[in-house]
C-alpha cells in the first residue's frame, strides 16, 4: 500500500489488482484519489500500491543506460544507480545529493523536487 500523504497528482502506482501497468493519479483531495483507469475512478490509499523500480522502469522515464547498473539523465545531471536488492541510488551531482529509492512515485517526487519538472514516463 502506499502512504496517501506520499501521492500526488502524477503519481505512477499499480490500482488494486492491476499491476501489469501502472496508472497515473489525477487528484488526491481528503483521501480520496481519482486515478485515470480506462474510465476515472475513485478509490482510496489501500487500493494503491508502489511501482517497485527496474531498469526497464528506469528506461522508461527517459534515464539512458550508461553502465549495467548506472542510468544517467544527462540534461539535468542525475544519476541512477540500481542494486537488484530493490533499492536505486539517486546521485545529484550538483548539489552532491544522494537518495535511496524504491518505487516509481518517489522517483517522480524527487525528480520533481530537484528539477522543478515532471519525470517523462513512456
Amino acid at each position: 500500500m502506499v502512504k496517501q500523504e506520499s501521492i500526488r497528482k502524477g503519481s505512477k502506482v499499480f490500482f488494486a489488482d492491476t499491476k501489469d501497468e501502472p496508472v497515473t493519479v489525477l487528484d488526491n483531495l481528503n483521501g480520496r484519489i481519482s486515478v485515470q483507469l480506462g474510465k476515472l475512478v475513485t478509490t482510496y490509499a489501500e487500493d494503491l500500491f508502489p511501482v517497485p523500480l527496474t531498469p526497464q522502469l528506469i528506461q522508461r522515464c527517459s534515464f539512458i543506460k550508461t553502465d549495467e547498473y548506472v542510468f544517467e539523465h544527462p540534461e539535468d545531471d542525475i544519476e541512477l544507480e540500481y542494486d537488484y536488492k530493490g533499492i536505486t541510488h539517486m546521485h545529484i551531482h550538483q548539489s552532491n545529493t544522494s537518495l535511496q529509492l524504491t518505487a516509481l512515485h518517489e522517483l517522480q517526487h524527487a525528480y520533481w523536487a530537484v528539477t522543478d519538472k515532471e519525470l517523462a514516463f513512456r
